[in-house]
């Protein structure tokens, strides 16, 4: 695949997860094959704004103008992420792209096939998406992303980590046995609330969860911080 829909790129920090506050590319594809209902990242696929060039690209982008954004990288960028959307659904762009910088996959884990291809990168934050997001076929859902986790697994060259997004109401139970389904694959959990949710049914799971695996509690620091 030589072009892709990009919504936009840009540097910032990390917001999320285990590494939040390490500076990074990010580029933003378009479309995604699931529909979280807690979900705020915008749809648009006619254009893609570069806030590095300051220029607004018709889609689809190029892979030689994504390569070029990467190769001629601040020092300071730690990694170039990939997020959406869903970035699985542009596995064989990605893998076409030289890696000049490490490679950080944000992922809903639900393409499976599509995450052979990117076994190379150097970070996976993994979702494992909780039945009350609202998407059809929960159950096929949760089946493919135990797949994705076991492919992109956690070693000695990755590091893969489990990122789980809570509403205000989920099933504890279920929630608990679906993070043990992939603890052997994940070096921790990060239980993530939906942004303004009161946190105090997500610490009782921690206590549960911290059982069998390490599992913290971070929110959307980017938010909190105002920052893209």
């Amino acid at each position: 695949m030589r072009e892709a829909k990009i919504s936009e790129i840009f540097e910032s920090i990390q917001g999320e997860g285990i590494l939040v506050g390490i500076r990074q590319l990010f580029i933003r594809f378009s479309g995604c094959n699931l529909r979280c209902n807690y979900c705020d990242t915008p749809t648009n696929n006619d254009a893609c704004i570069d806030y590095i060039t300051n220029r607004i690209i018709k889609n689809p982008v190029s892979l030689k103008y994504v390569q070029s954004l990467i190769d001629n990288s601040k020092e300071d960028i730690h990694s170039v992420c990939f997020t959406g959307g869903e970035p699985l659904l542009y596995a064989d762009f990605i893998s076409s792209l030289r890696k000049t910088k490490p490679f950080y996959l944000e992922t809903n884990m639900s393409l499976p096939e599509q995450a052979k291809k990117l076994k190379f990168v150097d970070y996976v934050a993994g979702d494992l998406k909780v039945r009350e997001t609202g998407n059809p076929n929960y159950d096929s859902l949760l089946e493919n992303t135990i797949k994705s986790f076991k492919i992109l697994r956690n070693t000695k060259r990755r590091l893969t980590f489990c990122k789980i997004v809570l509403p205000a109401e989920f099933d504890m139970k279920e929630v608990e046995n679906s993070a043990e389904s992939i603890k052997d694959y994940v070096y921790c959990f990060v239980l993530q609330p939906v942004f303004g949710v009161k946190i105090d049914k997500i610490l009782k799971l921690q206590k549960r969860i911290i059982n069998f695996k390490d599992v913290r509690v971070i929110p959307q620091v980017h938010k909190y911080l105002g920052v893209r």
